[in-house]
């Protein structure tokens, strides 16, 4: 589900520049992604329950190797599998997000690129991603600053979050108590994901 990730980009380092192949790879069971909000009350997570599958990312290498390009690289969360610990909280968000008509958040990826360090640096690289979210069949560019480090046995670790507006996405955040409590407009979309190549 988690399209072919920038956490793909890691390994296609060792890859031949210029030409587009594929890149089989997966999303390791402990991997997190999830939503942060407040309301006026409160603050909540929602945790992404579904299980990721196994991937293959089309991607092209610069022949610097620090960008790579992806074609048909999309991570699709599905908006029923988000727990917020709370299961009217969950009802309400699945409402606000239209899940019966929309069911899955979108996440295509564009194009990556290292702007600082490397994998194998204490500190891990600094990524830029160009990417596209789509949320209620609205669709908005977003720029994603990622880091990234190597772990052993052909694994890496990508962090990264993404402050949004719900409205910018046609979605109405939710209230509860007719209307006493109000879900605050922003909301962070965080990703804490460990890859491993096919």
């Amino acid at each position: 589900m988690i399209s072919s990730t920038l956490l793909s980009l890691a390994v296609l380092l060792l890859s031949p520049f210029g030409v587009p192949h594929d890149y089989p790879f997966e999303i390791e069971k402990g991997s997190k992604l999830y939503i942060e909000g407040t309301s006026n009350v409160n603050s909540f997570e929602c945790m992404c329950t579904d299980e990721f599958n196994p991937q293959t990312a089309k991607i092209t290498l610069s022949d610097d190797e620090r960008q790579v390009w992806f074609t048909g690289t999309t991570l699709k969360l599905k908006t029923s599998l988000l727990d917020c610990d709370n299961s009217k909280m969950n009802r309400d968000l699945c409402e606000a997000l239209k899940s019966e008509d929309y069911p899955y958040i979108r996440i295509d990826l564009h194009d990556a690129l290292i702007t600082e360090g490397t994998f194998d640096d204490p500190n891990g690289a600094k990524i830029t991603c160009n990417a596209s979210i789509t949320i209620t069949n609205i669709a908005r560019k977003v720029s994603l600053i990622v880091k990234g480090r190597r772990l052993s046995n052909g694994r890496f670790r990508f962090i990264s979050t993404k402050e949004l507006l719900m409205t910018d996405f046609g979605v109405e955040p939710p209230t509860a108590l007719l209307g006493l409590i109000k879900v605050r407009n922003s909301i962070r979309i965080n990703f804490d994901l460990i890859t491993k190549g096919g």
